[in-house]
Parts: structure tokens; sequence; C-alpha cells
């Protein structure tokens, strides 16, 4: 992919060439690259180079139109992504970036590229497990969808709510994103040889029980879960302990 493309579908917020590790992450559903903006003033000091996944519908791509294939999604944010592992990289996600992020890790295995050397899911229960469907995509009206949303998560993601003017497309673009997760299901292929760290809030209700623990069958190499205090969008509050956290895990690739 040029590198035009790849611009499309990452964000750099502060470009460091000479980082010996990338961060690549990936946004919860409605989420675009402001989402980890923070972040990279937050690593500035560190040899870290935070890389955000850009989707069609949100941000600067709002005109655009969602996507509604999560195969093609993923094959389009793996065209992208490839240039991006020619160092040690990590990625995480965030509820439906943590699916993203596994989803492209396998994409990348499969045309032979060994990356990442990390994976870090947050706030999503293990691909394999059954999914809970909801049936939010089909709620009518965006105040009604909207509450649905929240008492299901315990929360709208927040830029949908700050975006202003954007609204109506940010509002698509969380509906789009919510039915590509109800409808998602995981093809059985063999796991992963990077390490899973997995993430979570200890009241969130999508990860309760051993949800984030059933990631485990999702790597031969090694795995631990971490949870913090607070519910699905725990990492909003609890964003430097986890980075913090993250940091300790990037620490052998740097």
């Amino acid at each position: 992919m040029h590198a035009a493309g790849q611009r499309r579908w990452f964000v750099v917020a502060g470009p460091k060439p000479a980082a010996r590790v990338r961060l690549i992450a990936f946004p919860h559903a409605g989420g675009g690259p402001s989402v980890y903006a923070g972040w990279s003033r937050a690593l500035e000091g560190e040899p870290i180079e935070v890389v955000a996944a850009h989707l069609p519908g949100r941000d600067e791509r709002a005109a655009e139109p969602p996507p509604a294939d999560l195969d093609a999604l993923v094959d389009a944010l793996a065209d992208a992504a490839a240039p991006l592992v020619d160092r040690p990289c990590a990625f995480f996600g965030h509820s439906m970036g943590a699916i993203l992020a596994f989803e492209v890790a396998r994409r990348l295995r499969a045309r032979g590229l060994d990356a990442p050397a990390l994976l870090l899911a947050s706030g999503s229960p293990a691909p394999q497990l059954p999914r809970v469907d909801l049936g939010l995509r089909f709620v009518d009206g965006d105040p009604t969808f909207l509450e649905a949303v929240a008492s299901a998560y315990g929360g709208v993601p927040r830029i949908v709510l700050e975006c202003g003017g954007l609204r109506e497309e940010m509002v698509a673009a969380l509906r789009a994103d919510i039915a590509l997760m109800e409808t998602y299901r995981c093809i059985d292929a063999p796991p992963l040889v990077c390490a899973i760290a997995a993430y979570g809030g200890d009241r969130d209700p999508i990860v309760a029980g051993d949800r984030l623990a059933a990631w485990r069958e999702q790597t031969t190499g090694p795995f631990s879960v971490r949870r913090f205090e607070g519910d699905h969008f725990y990492l909003t509050r609890a964003r430097d302990g986890l980075l913090a956290d993250i940091r300790s895990r990037l620490q052998p690739l740097t």
C-alpha cells in the first residue's frame, strides 16, 4: 500500500522516526484516532511511537461510509499495518478494537509477517466465546439507540457525545461498528505465538467472570490478566495506570 493509503488508515500524532517500538492502537466502537491522542503526549519521553487506527466514518473520514464488512475492514487494516511492523510493535485494542487488533494480527500472520510481539486486549471477551447479541443494531432512533448502548456498556463513548455537528455521522459509525461486533464470529485457527495481556474494568459486565481469562486460549506465549477499577470505559479514568502497565510490558522490546 502506498504511503497515502497508509496515512488514511493510521494516524501518528507525534512521529518518532527513531522510536524503538510502535504501539498500534485500535479504537472502540464509534471511536477514531483522537481517542488515543492523549497517549502520544503521555508517552512523549518514551522510545514508543503511538499509531492510531483511523476507520471510515469518523474524525477526518467522517464523510466516508462506516465499515459494513469486517473481513474487508481487517484486510484494509492489515494492508496498511504491514509497513508499520518493520520494528518491534504491540497492538492495543479496546472493546471492538481488541477484536480488530486480534484479527489484524492473524491476517498478518497469514501473510508471513511475525507481528505483533504483544497483543493488549482491553474490554473485550475472548473472541472464541459466544457473542452476546443484544440486538442494539436494530434499535430505532438515535436517542433510544444511545440510551440502549449506555445501558449495555455503562456509558456511551465520550467522543460520540462531544462531537457536536458531527454527531449524526458518529452515531452512524457507532451503529455500524456495533453491528459488526454483534454479528462477529471467530473462525477457528491456531493460536498466536505473541504474548497476550487482557485488561478490563472490575465493574464491566461485558468482561465479567472468566471472559477475559479465556483470551489465554488464543496464544501459546505468555498470558496475563489485569483489572482496573471502573466499568467498560475504565481506561479513561485509569489511563495513567494502564499506560504504566503497558510501558512495563513494552520495556523488553525497547
